[in-house]
């Protein structure tokens, strides 16, 4: 637990569903993402995987990589350990206020 942080980090919500993978300018591929928010006092955090055909990103690292979610959301997105069919992803830019918005239901 790192006090500095608020308290003890704390699972807020789990999200699963089907969404569309986008990179540069135009790239797009449809997948389907897991992903798990947590809390820590006021810093979020979210991470978990997305799978589909990614054949075209394994040993690249894509720019301006973002996760449209199936409410229609847009989220920025590190991915990591990329393969043919999966790769890990990290929400990046979280802001308490997006999630009591409604944005990550």
């Amino acid at each position: 637990m790192n006090r500095a942080r608020g308290g003890p980090l704390k699972l807020l919500k789990s999200l699963r569903g089907d969404g569309t993978l986008m990179w540069g300018r135009q790239a797009t591929r449809p997948v389907s993402y897991s992903i798990d928010l947590y809390g820590q006092g006021h810093m979020l955090s979210g991470d978990g995987d997305v799978r589909g055909d990614l054949i075209d990103l394994v040993g690249r690292v894509p720019s301006n990589a973002r996760l449209r979610l199936a409410n229609g959301q847009e989220a920025p997105v590190a991915l990591r350990g990329i393969e043919a069919d999966a790769a890990s992803i990290e929400l990046l830019d979280l802001a308490a206020s997006s999630l009591d918005s409604g944005r990550w239901d």
